[in-house]
């Protein structure tokens, strides 16, 4: 207890410190993109955008946002890109058309499809159950890799008439696309290449104590939101950005930046208030229980694999055998490309380089040249572009050319 409350006070020194002397963030955006939804900030800065309804081989519809190719016409491939966890796909165009990496592959005249997970704010359909129903909610990271992403993938590829795709994934947009190449292998043809930043697959010791703590009472809190029917972990509501506006006040939003630097890590040079405020109105975006639960087990035990019942005779009757398969990571074939940072509490780097030793087909390996670099960093970064997203847009390119 000690350590942690000479960690906060730290953390405290540090924020009042450094706001003193952050300049204004570099990027092209307004307070009141905050309150936009992912097509209004398209729209607002110059893009073609165009909603798409994606259906899944179980039931749930999910949105995805198209920004066409510029010219009209493009002889490159799609790009499929997938969010992180309780985000959406705002996390690729929220920091505005000079710095978003959506912006930038678009501004290469690709054709960029931004994908949302089922659960999150803008896929909240299912052709049989009603949100509110806990049979909509009945699902971990596990369907999401098994049907959201082959859904998406097919989608894309059919309304493209591609043989092939490029995918982009960020955090739990990298693991559900492992869960898909490693239990419907027959995808990895599909992908021409897989940009993974801050690639999750093992999870275990993160860096975060909150991360930890809430890994160890997510059973009981479960328990909790079953006892009075809650089925969704920190939804999207529309007071959120007034919210985080009056308990985090600007300049130095200390509460949230305590919290968010346990969670990420600390890197307050490179995060802007504004930008923070900014983030604050799209995140949190939603996740279910369940899911929720599936993350505390692999944050626990560091095993890349199905969710766990945590009975027998329970798992015995959907898997065959009390043991809870694993994921073959072996079966991911797929050419793929590791951005990863030092700094990274949710992902520890240690846990990346183990990855890479196991996937069988790791073209290239990107360390982020800033010591401090967070996992929020790689979306919200003051220079995410010059320290990550010009070298991803280098990639994407070098692939679309040998492949």
């Amino acid at each position: 207890m000690a350590l942690l409350i000479a960690r906060v006070i730290v953390l405290i020194v540090l924020i009042i410190v450094v706001s003193a002397k952050r300049s204004s963030a570099p990027f092209q955006f307004d307070e009141e993109d905050a309150g936009l939804t992912v097509p209004q900030l398209i729209w607002k800065y110059g893009y073609n955008v165009e909603e798409h309804q994606v259906p899944t081989e179980d039931g749930y519809i999910l949105s995805m946002y198209r920004i066409p190719p510029r010219s009209g016409t493009t002889t490159k491939r799609p790009i499929l890109m997938m969010h992180s966890l309780m985000s959406s796909c705002s996390d690729f165009i929220l920091i505005g058309p000079k710095h978003g990496l959506g912006y930038l592959l678009a501004n290469r005249d690709y054709d960029i499809w931004l994908s949302n997970a089922r659960g999150n704010r803008y896929s909240r359909k299912h052709k049989r159950f009603h949100v509110k129903s806990p049979k909509f909610w009945n699902f971990t990271f596990h369907e999401i890799g098994y049907y959201d992403v082959p859904a998406s993938i097919d989608y894309v590829l059919d309304k493209t008439n591609s043989e092939r795709l490029h995918y982009v994934g960020f955090s739990q947009g990298t693991l559900v696309s492992f869960v898909a190449t490693s239990s419907r292998p027959e995808y990895n043809d599909k992908i021409i290449q897989m940009q993974e930043i801050s690639p999750a697959a093992y999870l275990g010791e993160p860096l975060s104590i909150f991360i930890r703590l809430l890994s160890l009472l997510a059973p009981g809190l479960a328990d909790g939101y079953f006892a009075s029917g809650a089925n969704q972990f920190l939804p999207f509501w529309k007071g959120q950005y007034d919210f985080y506006n009056t308990v985090c006040p600007a300049p130095a939003q200390t509460l949230c930046r305590i919290l968010l630097n346990d969670v990420v890590g600390a890197n307050p040079r490179q995060l802007d208030p504004k930008t923070l405020r900014i983030f604050l109105g799209h995140f949190p975006s939603g996740a279910g229980i369940l899911q929720i639960l599936h993350y505390a087990q692999a944050f626990k035990d560091g095993i890349f694999r199905r969710y766990d019942y945590g009975d027998d005779e329970q798992n015995r009757a959907i898997y065959g055998t009390k043991e809870v398969p694993r994921y073959n990571v072996s079966k991911i074939t797929a050419p793929v490309r590791i951005y990863y940072g030092y700094n990274d509490n949710v992902i520890p780097y240690v846990n990346v380089q183990r990855l890479e030793r196991d996937l069988p087909n790791v073209v290239g390996t990107y360390l982020v040249p800033d010591e401090r670099f967070t996992h929020a960093d790689f979306i919200l970064a003051n220079e995410v572009k010059e320290l990550l997203y010009d070298e991803i847009v280098k990639n994407v390119e070098a692939a679309e050319r040998e492949g």
